[in-house]
């Protein structure tokens, strides 16, 4: 924790993507306990802030909440209702622990270190690999951004040398690489070029397709 008043999150809750598993109420109630801790707030007093707060779902898109809903019960857990649920998956997931001080008063703290999803849950193949594109995405968050706006900008067809990707996107070579890697693996576009992919040199030319039906079900729409 830093100054009195602010609330220092794991850094490891966004890292190992843990958003992917906790409701928007449930990182809220994440979020509580940790002012809780700031505040040295504990027994009667924590428990009842804790059961009786007011939290919403601000990004309460249906189909959003339906794919968690469908994620977590897939996963073995329900999605919470009340703040007792709230409360109950953040200990089912090992992300709190509920301690006792001296005079025996409950104290929530965050778990440290914090557990890892894959070590928590009960995770196929198939999650884990969601997973871990997931990560690759925020890693290069910025390279996709570019890469993708400027295909957009191109009405989804680019002929172009990979140089000039990389000046007007101001991307990394490498970088430009791996993505456009992970979108042909995606199925998001479709790539032409006289060399694989690893081998491209800046004087290249590649020739760059969106494929719409794809691209509109993992990126965007696009008009």
């Amino acid at each position: 924790m830093n100054k009195k008043g602010t609330i220092q999150l794991p850094r490891e809750i966004h890292d190992y993507v843990w958003m992917r598993y906790l409701p928007e109420t449930t990182y809220k109630m994440y979020l509580l306990i940790g002012y809780l801790m700031t505040e040295k707030i504990k027994g009667e007093e924590a428990t009842k802030q804790l059961l009786s707060a007011k939290l919403t779902e601000d990004n309460n898109m249906p189909q959003i909440i339906e794919e968690k809903k469908k994620l977590l019960n897939k996963l073995g857990f329900k999605y919470p209702e009340n703040r007792r649920d709230d409360l109950k998956l953040l200990l089912d997931f090992r992300l709190i622990n509920l301690g006792k001080d001296n005079e025996e008063n409950i104290i929530y703290v965050y778990n440290f270190p914090v557990p890892k999803p894959q070590d928590i849950l009960k995770l196929d193949e198939e999650e884990i690999r969601t997973l871990e594109n997931i990560k690759f995405e925020i890693q290069h968050q910025n390279a996709f951004n570019m890469i993708l706006t400027l295909l957009i900008n191109n009405n989804g067809n680019l002929m172009a040398t990979v140089d000039h990707i990389q000046k007007t996107t101001k991307i990394k070579l490498t970088d430009i690489k791996l993505v456009l890697k992970y979108l042909v693996e995606e199925g998001s576009i479709s790539i032409k070029a006289q060399k694989d992919m690893d081998k491209l040199k800046k004087a290249d030319k590649i020739f760059i397709k969106i494929n719409q039906d794809v691209f509109e079900k993992k990126r965007l729409v696009l008009e």
